[in-house]
């Protein structure tokens, strides 16, 4: 049982640090370096980028692991469970290569916008099906 619950805290908070990192470089950095000189803002996109590389993977190592405990150890799958969950992973798999891509040296910054954009979206999108995952798995019990 403690197992489980930290595994859920460690998936829970991985996706956040997930989502909540992309957000701000979407609607608070991005802004920010555009009022920056085009050398300056490349110069300034490629730290930031560097710097945040470790946290993300870090972030998706612990997302996958801990998300894969949680469904191989779920003890009941309702009707619709696992259509559900299998849209969850491709919009997970999404998520993953546009980070993985955001965080590649020689992305510009335009790049960068865009997956970030994308990220954040599908990540709403994958909160929004978790969410109902759980609440048909606790109606199932």
């Amino acid at each position: 049982m403690p197992l489980g619950i930290a595994m859920r805290w460690l998936h829970i908070s991985s996706a956040i640090t997930l989502v909540g990192g992309f957000l701000f470089a979407r609607f608070a950095l991005t802004p920010a370096m555009d009022s920056l000189p085009a050398g300056e803002r490349d110069s300034f996109d490629a730290r930031v980028s560097a710097q945040f590389r470790g946290l993300l993977y870090t972030v998706i190592a612990t997302a996958l692991i801990s998300g894969l405990y949680n469904y191989l150890t779920k003890s009941v799958y309702p009707p619709g469970y696992h259509m559900w969950i299998g849209i969850k992973f491709l919009l997970v798999l999404h998520i993953f290569a546009a980070a993985i891509l955001y965080s590649l040296p020689n992305a510009s910054p335009a790049k960068r916008s865009r997956s970030a954009a994308g990220i954040v979206i599908s990540g709403f999108v994958v909160v929004l099906i978790s969410g109902y995952l759980r609440w048909i798995s606790l109606s199932a019990r």
